[in-house]
């Protein structure tokens, strides 16, 4: 595996003009909240709605929460909203520029609601020496492994994973890549795209157990359906076409996603470092 996009041909490079800091792509995920306020309901940014508030839901009273790669701190507002009685969030994140964008969030929320639990901003590069940290109940590392190089990117889940207590969650989500690599990009902001088998491969040698995989970013309808099918009967498959007729496909889809992993463009692994 490559850990230098130089080293990747033309076609599976970053596209020129992507934000890079060394061999990182440093842009950002959809701000889905800034999206909903003009209008704009799109699959990605609904995604990252999605999992940033299946994560909030998760997370036990008293947890101290680990956000890798943080970027803007989009986590924040839904930890604030669903999960108040946490004991602690910190964000890791390699660009100031992402971690400025999240204090002006903080800020925000505490003018807004006056009390926040607290939190710790960290400038750091997650593939190299982490500073000394508290053990965590919760990490997240969402959307943000394929904007590193892969061993870079497997080293950082190596440390994501040391860095939790035992018995505790790592939420991580990737686009899921297809066949051997080198692989086009489906995105050329990003770096490198794993596949499912990648993921369980390093996921494992780091001392992790995954106990659940759902898909977040949909394929086409009809693949969509015909999982639906292939998973729950023809009877499921039929909801969802009637479902189709009625609600957005933005939303329907992302949804419906969550119980086809197999097709998924993007997936949310959960895993647990035993106890």
């Amino acid at each position: 595996m490559s850990t230098s996009t130089d080293q990747l041909p033309e076609q599976f490079r970053t596209r020129p003009g992507t934000p890079m800091i060394g061999p990182y792509s440093t842009n950002q995920m959809d701000d889905f909240y800034a999206a909903l306020h003009r209008g704009e309901a799109k699959a990605s940014g609904l995604m990252n709605l999605m999992q940033h508030l299946i994560v909030a839901e998760r997370c036990p009273p008293s947890a101290k929460v680990l956000d890798v790669c943080c970027g803007r701190g989009l986590a924040l507002p839904l930890l604030h909203r669903y999960a108040p009685q946490i004991d602690r969030y910190v964000g890791l994140d390699i660009s100031p520029a992402n971690l400025n964008e999240a204090r002006e969030r903080i800020a925000y929320l505490r003018e807004t609601y006056g009390e926040l639990f607290p939190v710790e901003l960290v400038e750091c590069d997650v593939a190299e020496l982490w500073p000394e940290l508290p053990a965590f109940d919760v990490a997240l590392y969402t959307s943000a492994l394929e904007h590193l190089p892969f061993e870079l990117a497997a080293r950082s889940l190596h440390s994501t994973a040391q860095a939790l207590a035992p018995g505790g969650l790592l939420f991580l989500s990737t686009p899921q890549a297809f066949g051997p690599p080198p692989r086009p990009l489906q995105y050329r902001v990003h770096v490198y795209e794993w596949s499912r088998e990648e993921v369980e491969q390093v996921v494992g040698e780091a001392g992790l157990v995954i106990e659940d995989v759902m898909g977040l970013l949909p394929p086409e309808p009809d693949v969509v359906a015909g999982e639906l099918t292939e998973r729950f009967g023809q009877g499921a498959a039929d909801w969802y076409r009637d479902l189709a007729v009625r609600i957005p496909t933005a939303l329907l889809d992302t949804v419906s996603t969550v119980s086809v992993p197999t097709r998924a463009t993007e997936l949310l692994y959960v895993c647990r470092r035993p106890a």
